[in-house]
């Protein structure tokens, strides 16, 4: 049953996402696209412009009349100013729209050392891993707050979290922990501001670019042979992941600030 936390996609729309050059987060603009209305906007970050330029020209095939602006931007260094200058850019583009509902997708990550724990003994290398995947998350994230409250009438925060940041797995100490403060950070969110509807969206063993470096890269040999395994026998695609996405956001069973895997039952 739907509950106050739907949403309408076919009301005009602002939807922010990093990293939508590739894997989950493109899939995520190509999906959406097919859905909102035709005033809608995308605002799509990643460093690689050339790869945003092709996520715009998937978008613009589906509905030529959503408007796509793109940034590149490193988000491996945080700052809260730069992010405040682009949503005022992007606010100028929208001035004279209509915009009811404004999404944040923060989709950017990276796996990081994939090492025992007790040999992660470089400070500088731990603060450039959190610097993208925890503090330029929550620096955009309150900008985008600032930015956009007051002006829609519903704000929508889905974080793309894992599984890895709920249960310890051998050489993921970085990623998983990372992933677990950026999931309790939005957690607290939530419970501050019960106006927000906030989603931790846990997208199961996906094909992508990152995957498959865990594949063929990890230097633990076990690892590799299990991330190997699921490959050739039960990993999902991007598509069937952010189909289940679209899905729990447009029917909203669930409470804001949840943690949803995508193998739940929902």
């Amino acid at each position: 049953m739907a509950t106050s936390l739907a949403v309408d996609f076919k009301k005009p729309s602002i939807v922010l996402i990093t990293g939508a050059s590739r894997g989950i987060g493109q899939e995520i603009a190509v999906e959406f696209s097919k859905h909102l209305n035709e005033n809608s906007k995308f605002v799509l970050f990643a460093r690689d412009l050339s790869k945003l330029e092709e996520t715009k020209k998937k978008i613009n095939e589906i509905n030529p009349s959503i408007a796509v602006l793109n940034f590149s931007i490193d988000l491996s260094k945080p700052n809260f100013e730069k992010y405040v200058e682009i949503l005022e850019e992007v606010l100028q583009n929208i001035r004279d729209s209509t915009i009811e509902s404004a999404y944040i997708f923060h989709n950017a990550g990276h796996v990081g050392v994939l090492e025992e724990a007790s040999q992660l003994v470089d400070l500088n290398v731990w603060r450039t891993y959190y610097d993208l995947n925890l503090f330029s998350v929550i620096l955009l994230n309150n900008a985008f707050l600032q930015k956009f409250s007051g002006i829609v009438s519903k704000i929508i925060v889905v974080n793309i979290t894992s599984l890895l940041g709920r249960q310890p797995f051998s050489s993921f100490s970085m990623y998983g922990s990372g992933k677990a403060a950026r999931e309790m950070y939005f957690k607290i969110l939530a419970t501050e501001q019960p106006n927000l509807i906030v989603l931790n969206y846990s997208p199961g063993p996906v094909l992508t670019d990152m995957f498959n470096s865990i594949c063929d890269t990890a230097t633990a040999v076990e690892l590799r042979r299990n991330f190997q395994e699921i490959r050739d026998k039960s990993v999902l695609t991007t598509n069937q992941t952010v189909s289940k996405l679209l899905t729990l956001l447009e029917n909203g069973n669930y409470s804001s600030g949840d943690t949803v895997d995508y193998f739940d039952r929902t």
